[in-house]
């Protein structure tokens, strides 16, 4: 290939990265350009994308008028708890998966991950009336048990092609000098497999913190949840588009900065768990 060939096809790589990138981001855009508008510069046409004058109301309106901290600080706890769950159930469950041979093991780990692929719908009322006969209805726990049924699901499948990279010498090599299987998975397996953790509990986190269904079925005014408050934004005769995507402002805020601080750890976790 010459010179220019090479020039021209890297210039057509970047060109269609550019319009890939372009057509994920614009919703993004959209979203955040509509938080810092008046309501009259939302409905004009031709659309105004850049040239409106940006206002903070909607801002100042959602956190004067808003018990937004509240349902951030419940979205977090769900978010944080179904987290915690499924990686306490995932990743042991994983690890079985990978060292412990037996027929019918990938059939099984398939079965699990096809859990994940459930539609919501087909189990929330059923899931319902039960945390209603345990009294947890209306709570956090609530939220987080069904949260886990699919978080949990995943984490194992993921972890255990985490783990099949990992070569089971040095656990061995740990047990030889005095560890046992319990402290060999704690001390070697588990912080050889840190970029796997992280997507595992990133993905679990995110999941729950944009449940809607879920937890639009399962929680009660004390346990609303950031995406629940958006529908206080919906009225009689109309629906306050700048105020929900102010709330949207909020809302994916602290999942992309979550996302970005730790991008390293689950784009090498993905893979390093894809290619077993």
């Amino acid at each position: 290939m010459t010179t220019t060939a090479k020039k021209a096809a890297s210039w057509y790589r970047i060109i269609l990265t550019a319009l890939v990138l372009g057509f994920f981001m614009f919703p993004i855009f959209w979203l955040l350009e509509t938080a810092f508008k008046l309501k009259i510069d939302m409905f004009s046409l031709p659309p105004v994308w850049i040239g409106f004058k940006p206002t903070l109301k909607n801002f100042q309106y959602v956190l004067g008028s808003m018990p937004i901290f509240k349902w951030g600080a419940n979205s977090l706890i769900i978010s944080l708890g179904t987290m915690v769950l499924s990686m306490a159930l995932g990743v042991p469950a994983g690890y079985a998966f990978s060292r412990v041979k037996f027929r019918g093991r990938f059939l099984l780990l398939t079965f699990i991950i096809l859990a994940r692929t459930l539609p919501p719908v087909i189990i929330v009322m059923p899931f319902r009336i039960m945390m209603n006969a345990l009294g947890l209805f209306g709570t956090w726990f609530a939220v987080i048990l069904i949260d886990t049924i699919y978080n949990a699901s995943f984490t194992a499948w993921l972890m255990a092609g985490i783990f099949d990279g990992i070569p089971e010498e040095l656990e061995e090599s740990a047990i030889i000098d005095g560890c046992g299987v319990f402290r060999a998975f704690l001390r070697v397996a588990v912080p050889l497999s840190l970029p796997g953790l992280v997507t595992s509990a990133l993905f679990a986190f995110i999941f729950s913190w944009n449940d809607f269904l879920f937890a639009m079925t399962l929680t009660s005014p004390e346990t609303t949840t950031l995406p629940l408050g958006m529908l206080s934004t919906y009225g009689m005769m109309s629906v306050g588009w700048t105020t929900m995507a102010a709330l949207g402002f909020f809302a994916i805020v602290p999942v992309v900065a979550l996302s970005l601080a730790l991008q390293r750890y689950y784009v090498s976790g993905l893979t390093f768990g894809g290619v077993k």
